[in-house]
């Protein structure tokens, strides 16, 4: 806990879980920023942000998959989801950062396969796209394969009471003998959603 208390970065009006991810990018340093469930665009600014402290401007790249306007209300139901804006939308307001912004439209689960063969090797994830068991399987597969020494995978949606869903059973089946793999302390709980009571966690992935 000591460590979190030292390095966290709070932006007012994010839950205090994601605290915790912007103080790996700040102990991670990246120039390879990868994460899977944009949405608004609102944290990659904030996670740029963060990382552009520690280099040149133009120097760090953000890689960004969401579904975007694909969004359906089929996709919508199974992944828990939000819907997320254009992907023109939310490039006009990344590319203000200044970073190279590339962004992938559609499913991971037929995207990722895809364009692994073209990414880099990302030095910080975020996985926070569909919720579905099967979605986050897919992710994690294809995340791990762009990994080295010193990559650090941050899942969201890490809940301990839910099992149909969410990265729970993902990050609880990951090889422990390859992988570190430590539950991050802050807790986001909200009492009242669409899908009952929740109590939220990050998960933090490090390859041994």
């Amino acid at each position: 806990m000591i460590y979190f208390l030292k390095h966290l970065l709070h932006f007012p009006g994010v839950p205090y879980r994601y605290d915790q991810l912007f103080a790996e990018v700040k102990k991670v340093r990246p120039k390879n920023i990868m994460e899977i469930g944009v949405w608004t665009g609102e944290r990659a600014r904030k996670m740029i942000g963060v990382a552009s402290r520690f280099h040149p401007k133009g120097s760090l790249h953000y890689y960004g998959f969401d579904l975007f306007e694909s969004m359906d209300n089929e996709k919508f139901t199974k992944e828990v989801s939000k819907q997320p804006p254009t992907i023109k939308i939310v490039e006009e307001k990344l590319k203000k950062t200044r970073a190279n912004i590339h962004l992938y439209k559609g499913d991971t689960v037929m995207v990722l396969p895809d364009q692994e063969a073209t990414l880099p090797k990302m030095d910080i994830v975020f996985i926070d796209g569909g919720h579905s068991l099967e979605t986050i399987a897919n992710d994690w597969f294809y995340v791990s394969k762009l990994l080295h020494q010193g990559s650090v995978v941050i899942f969201d949606d890490y809940w301990q009471n839910r099992l149909d869903a969410g990265s729970k059973v993902t990050v609880d089946l990951i090889d422990k003998e390859e992988y570190s793999v430590v539950i991050l302390p802050i807790i986001d709980s909200f009492p009242k959603t669409a899908f009952g009571h929740l109590s939220i966690q990050l998960a933090k992935v490090t390859k041994l």
